[in-house]
This record gives structure tokens, C-alpha cells and sequence, in this order.
């Protein structure tokens, strides 16, 4: 009984001088029990899911039942617009992405790219575990701030595989899924030099893009299904969507409006069911995926909150401007009124024309169009960007309609001409006695 005392004494003393008292020990127990409980409980997941190339006119044409269910079950964006996918390959946009301009736009949050743009990965708390899956090796320049990235050119059916992997082994907060086989085999129908029924054709049966997308619909479900056999599926939102759209014809020319154009898809833990929102931007995909983590979107965003969409969404929030979609339509007039000016200007009767050439280098100076994207930051916001060129556009307008009116100063009236020539009836003819 002594001995029993003593070690209990000295049992006692001996947790109090080393580290913990048995007493201190269960609270301590009991309390990482307590944060192990909360964190599973407030355990989230947003996973961007993207498909290259995605069109917004696919739900009229493909095979997508994944997609469609999960359109129906959450919030379908009909229509996400962009900035023309243009894809510098020397430059200065070369020397800091090696993408095209639209991915790090949509990871940004902002379609002012330059050296101090802040990426999503970058801005999230060092606590959330980040993760970045493509099978192309273009997005290296994208990879910076993750926890982990896995690029390789490999079938789409790779990517899902690496990102489950991911899933399991790493719980990251955010994790970004891209499959890319759709967008390159939309390139197919506009390159291909075959006699094939879908050249020029995505939507044609057999049609490389069409393949592609249907696939990438069905790995979709693979991957979801994935999730719930982790266990994690109830504290996931999944947003679908195209980096760009596609045209008809095949990938995504600058000057054609279809490759700016896509649809999202968001859907799971914190999406409203059952809606459809007609218009949002590229540009609001980080901020929303920062609402749905709770933390602040990166400083230099500026996409507005899909805040519609999300059942958490307690105070009003203003209708999303249609920025992007007016810069598009200036590209559009600007190529336009451009292009009318040069043919007219090759006309040797046209007069003055070395005036008019240096009025067009003056505007072309004063106007941002895709090939001074670099240069777009000079404006910091878009209501800027917009207001600048339309300045310009309205310089051209002047020019274009002052060479129409001139034109028809030049055009006899036949019709005056014609009634002074002819003779008024009710007039007596004037006679010499008169």
C-alpha cells in the first residue's frame, strides 16, 4: 500500500514536472477530439472542373446526362463570357504565361494580367491544401502556389484518376480539374484537310469534339462518383465550365464571337437548385469560389460574386454589368469600321487620304484592342477600358460616316437634273414680240 502511495506521489509529480498532468492530458484529449469533430464538420471542397473548349450551344446538341442532371439539380450560368482566347506566343505575355490569356484570367478573377496579378492558389490561406490536374504541359506558368500540380500529356481519363488520387490523399480546400482533349479536338474540324462528314462540323455525328465532350461528361460522373465513395461528395461544390467556347467550325478563332462564350455549371453543397442565371463573366468564377470558402478573393480581383447561385446569400446584390460582353462587341466594331476605312482608303480618288491614314494611327493608338492586352492594366478597371475605346470607336464612326456624306455631296441627284431639264407645261413659251 505504501509503495502504491509512493508511485502514486511520485507518479503525480513526475506529470506535473514533465509535460502534462493526467488530468491536463484528457482535457487536452478531449478538446483536439472537439477540433478534429469541427473541422470534419466544416470540412469543404470547391473543385473548378474544367472542360477545354466547353460551348454553351452543347446542351441542344451532345450527349451530356451528367451535366444536364447536375444543371438541373443546381445553378446553370446559360452563357459566361470572355475576352477573346488569344494565345501570345512571343511577347511580353509570353514572358510571364504560357497559356492562353483566358486561364489565368479565370484564376485571377480579373482580365488585367500582368506580373502583380494575383492567382487564386496565391491568395487562399497557407492552411488550405491546393491542388492543380491537366493532361496538356501549356499551363506550367500556372502551377505556382499549389500544394500540389500534376501536368502531363496524357488521355483526359489520366487526369481524373491523378485528381481522385488527390482527393483522397491530400482533402484540399480548392482543386482545379482540367480535361483537355475536347478543345484540341475541336482544332480537328478546322484543320483537317479529310473529306469527312465533320469537317468544319464540331456538332456532327462522329465529330472529334463531340466524342471529346461526351467523354468528358461521362468521366465527370466518374469522378463524382469517386467522391462519394470518399465520403466527401455532401461537402463538395463542383463548377463546370469551358476555359473558352468553340465555334461551329471548329476551335476558337479571335474575330469569331462563339469562342468567347461558355457555360457554368455549379452544383453541391452551398448552390441553389433549380436556377438559371443568363449572364455572368470569367472573371466571377474566383470570387465565388472564394465565397464558398469563406476567405477574401485575391486584391487584385474583380469579378463580381455569382452570389445568386449560393444558398448562403443573405443581402441583396446589384445585376451584373455586362462589361465583357460590351469590350467584345468594340473588338467586333472596331475590326469593322477598320477594315471599311482600309479597302476605301486603297481607292486612288478618294481625296486626302494621307490625312485620313494619319487619323487611323492616331485612333489605333488610342484604342485596346486583344493585341495590347498587356498594356490593358494602363486602365485598371473595365467601365475605364470601355469608356477609352469608345472614345475611339466614336472618332471612327465620324470618319466613316463623314467619307458616306461625302459621297453623296459627289452623287448628282438625277432626279433634280432632271426637272430642270424638263419643261414646265403650264408655262407659255417665251416669243420674241415678248
Amino acid at each position: 500500500m505504501e509503495n502504491i502511495g509512493q508511485h502514486g506521489e511520485c507518479g503525480v509529480g513526475s506529470w506535473e514536472r514533465g509535460v502534462k498532468s493526467p488530468r491536463k492530458s484528457m482535457l487536452a484529449l478531449v478538446l483536439l477530439l472537439s477540433v478534429s469533430a469541427l473541422a470534419f464538420a466544416q470540412e469543404r471542397h470547391v473543385v473548378l472542373f474544367v472542360i477545354d473548349g466547353f460551348s454553351y450551344k452543347a446542351w441542344d446538341k451532345l450527349s451530356i446526362p451528367v451535366l444536364r442532371t447536375l444543371a438541373r439539380e443546381g445553378t446553370l450560368v446559360e452563357q459566361g463570357h470572355l475576352p477573346p482566347p488569344a494565345h501570345p506566343k512571343a511577347g511580353p505575355y509570353a514572358e510571364i504565361h504560357s497559356s492562353s490569356i483566358v486561364n489565368p484570367i479565370m484564376m485571377a478573377g480579373t482580365i488585367f494580367i500582368d506580373r502583380k496579378t494575383v492567382l487564386l492558389q496565391e491568395a487562399l490561406p497557407a492552411s488550405m491544401a491546393t491542388a492543380f490536374i491537366v493532361n496538356s504541359l501549356s499551363y506550367v506558368t500556372l502551377t505556382k502556389g499549389y500544394t500540389e500540380a500534376f501536368q502531363q500529356t496524357a488521355p483526359d481519363d489520366r487526369s481524373i484518376e491523378r485528381a481522385l488520387d488527390i482527393m483522397q490523399r491530400l482533402r484540399p480546400a480548392f482543386i482545379r480539374v482540367h480535361l483537355q482533349n475536347a478543345g484540341s479536338a475541336g482544332f480537328l474540324s478546322l484543320s483537317t484537310k479529310e473529306d469527312v462528314p465533320w469537317r468544319g462540323n464540331i456538332w456532327a455525328m462522329n465529330a472529334p469534339y463531340r466524342l471529346a465532350t461526351e467523354r468528358a461528361d461521362s468521366l465527370l460522373g466518374v469522378f463524382i462518383e469517386g467522391l462519394r465513395r470518399q465520403g466527401i461528395l455532401d461537402k463538395t461544390t463542383l463548377i463546370i465550365l469551358g476555359d473558352h467556347g468553340q465555334d461551329d467550325g471548329g476551335w476558337h478563332p479571335l474575330e469569331l464571337p462563339d469562342g468567347a462564350i461558355t457555360s457554368f455549371v455549379l452544383w453541391g453543397s452551398g448552390i441553389r437548385p433549380g436556377l438559371r442565371v443568363p449572364y455572368a463573366e470569367l472573371i466571377d468564377v474566383v470570387p465565388t469560389i472564394c465565397a464558398l470558402l469563406s476567405t477574401p478573393p485575391p486584391a487584385t480581383s474583380q469579378g463580381r460574386t455569382i452570389a445568386e447561385a449560393l444558398t448562403a446569400q443573405v443581402v441583396p446584390f446589384p445585376p451584373r454589368e455586362e462589361h465583357i460582353r460590351t469590350l467584345n462587341k468594340q473588338f467586333a466594331e472596331y475590326r469593322s469600321l477598320t477594315a471599311r476605312l482600309m479597302a476605301r482608303l486603297e481607292d486612288p480618288s478618294v481625296p486626302r487620304r494621307g490625312a485620313m491614314y494619319y487619323q487611323l494611327g492616331t485612333i489605333r493608338e488610342r484604342f485596346y484592342d486583344l493585341s495590347r492586352f498587356t498594356e490593358w492594366p494602363k486602365l485598371e478597371t473595365m467601365p475605364a477600358l470601355i469608356k477609352q475605346n469608345e472614345e475611339a470607336l466614336k472618332q471612327l464612326r465620324s470618319i466613316a460616316e463623314g467619307k458616306n456624306q461625302e459621297h453623296k455631296r459627289q452623287e448628282p441627284n438625277k432626279n433634280q437634273e432632271h426637272k430642270k431639264q424638263e419643261p414646265n407645261k403650264n408655262q407659255e413659251p417665251m416669243t420674241k414680240d415678248r
